[in-house]
């Protein structure tokens, strides 16, 4: 063995050193300072390359020189399509008013109850190509007139400039309505300026006889009872 242990750091670290170049180099260690900083040295790189090794992550598998085929998705694709276009259609409102649902109320009106077995009795007003106007009369707590005009069977304006605004938290409704008033469905709201356009079936119009206007709370979509306009197409 040398003066130092430089030469014999790999020997002690790999565990190949005999008894006696053991106990020699630990006693040379206890006592020089140079060769004790080698051995730290020694210990870091060598401990570096052991979890180096130990750690590698594995070699990548080889690339197949073809990629690999895959199926025909297309039958799947168009089945997931045809399916969502039915579920759209099963969930799609009937109507919406300030982007919440109104559901179609068949409301009754000043206590009377509808049958289950009601008969809706058709109208020819919403068959007809020709314009009609129809005039609202005041009604309930109302005092001015309106005018609405049915054109090409569904499609109908509403004119009720002359109403006051409805108050804080209200709207006019407009509802189609049957003659005795126990059957009631809600087509739309009339604007700031109390106009208002619809687009109304012929089927919608003819199960029909009456126009309504209503003075609704914003948070209610069933018929409030409060009527200020009413007038017969049919």
């Amino acid at each position: 063995m040398t003066s130092h242990v430089h030469d014999d750091l790999p020997l002690l670290l790999r565990g190949e050193a005999d008894r006696a170049t053991v106990a020699a180099g630990a006693e040379h260690l206890r006592g020089c300072e140079d060769c004790r900083q080698e051995l730290i040295s020694a210990l870091v790189a060598h401990a570096s390359l052991t979890s180096a090794a130990r750690f590698a992550p594995a070699p990548a598998a080889t690339v197949p020189e073809r990629p690999t085929e895959l199926p025909d998705l297309g039958p799947m694709f168009a089945q997931v399509a045809a399916e969502g276009k039915v579920a759209a259609e099963e969930q799609k409102p009937d109507r919406k008013r300030g982007g919440r649902v109104r559901w179609l109320a068949a409301a009754a009106v000043a206590g009377v109850a509808i049958g289950a077995g009601a008969v809706v009795v058709a109208h020819n007003v919403g068959n007809s190509p020709s314009s009609q106007t129809v005039q609202l009369a005041a009604y309930g707590i109302g005092h001015t007139p309106a005018t609405a005009k049915v054109s090409g069977g569904d499609r109908m304006r509403l004119d009720a400039t002359a109403l006051p605004g409805p108050g804080t938290g209200k709207l006019y409704e407009v509802w189609l309505t049957n003659a005795a008033r126990t059957q009631m469905y809600p087509i739309g709201s009339l604007g700031a300026d109390r106009n208002g356009t619809f687009s109304v079936p012929p089927e919608l119009m003819n199960a029909y006889s009456a126009i309504e206007v209503s003075v609704q709370p914003l948070d209610n979509s069933a018929y409030s009872g409060v009527s200020v306009l009413r007038g017969s197409y049919g």
